[in-house]
């Protein structure tokens, strides 16, 4: 007999689409981090948490 699908109560949440302004912002921190710009490095850091404070 083949097997059923799990109930939904069983089912894992979905996995969230990744946020594009999150990705480019990790993508930008990232950049300035292999060419060792600090001051830019910091910013990106900044702009993540203001981001992930206003819009998640």
């Amino acid at each position: 007999m083949p097997a059923s699908a799990p109930p939904p109560s069983e089912l894992p949440p979905p996995v969230p689409v990744p946020c594009t302004e999150c990705r480019r912002i990790k993508d930008a921190f990232h950049a300035a981090t292999r060419a060792g710009n600090r001051t830019a490095a910091q910013g990106w850091i900044v702009a993540m948490g203001r981001h992930q404070r206003w819009m998640h």
